[in-house]
């Protein structure tokens, strides 16, 4: 029994010092899977919604996130540096996932994202996109087909490499 728990100790303390956040890849998808439509509270405005059929017509980066989720804390500035640098060559929307709207709001202000946002309290959008963990981000084609998604927190550069390669878009320097 001790060697037992001695053995799972050292392997948990391997995987530990092995993880940094970012190491995940992005996991493309076969690009069949229509990207299921929703619609959403705005978060920033109650009496608006937020549909995914809006941004028809433009790559879409969809990420989920919640005021209670640290790696999502720690990568939003990152997705706000680069939607800033996109204009409107690549549309960004982030999911609040299972929050109260006022943390959300909290954490949006604190983090400088100006982004659209969505608020969906009870998870129904993560729910229909097959979403176990945050953050996850979604790329949708402009033509609403999932090309791929990577759950755990992104970089820039992770971010700017994955717009470059999946939607073929050259995001400036900024």
């Amino acid at each position: 029994m001790l060697a037992t728990l001695a053995v799972a100790l050292v392997l948990a303390v391997v995987v530990t010092m092995r993880y940094r956040p970012g190491d995940s890849n992005v996991t493309r998808t076969p690009g069949d899977r229509v990207a299921p439509s929703f619609t959403v509270a705005d978060l920033r405005d109650e009496d608006s919604t937020i549909t995914l059929d809006q941004l028809r017509g433009h790559p879409v980066v969809l990420n989920f996130w919640a005021s209670w989720c640290v790696p999502c804390r720690k990568e939003m500035p990152a997705f706000q540096s680069v939607y800033r640098r996109m204009g409107d060559k690549v549309a960004f929307l982030g999911m609040n996932h299972q929050d109260s709207r006022g943390d959300a709001l909290e954490l949006l202000r604190k983090t400088g994202v100006q982004y659209p946002s969505g608020f969906d309290p009870r998870g129904r959008v993560a729910q229909a996109y097959e979403v176990y963990g945050m953050p996850t981000t979604v790329f949708v084609s402009a033509e609403g087909r999932i090309l791929a998604s990577r759950t755990g927190e992104m970089t820039a550069t992770q971010l700017t490499e994955a717009i470059r390669d999946l939607f073929a878009v050259r995001v400036p320097d900024g």
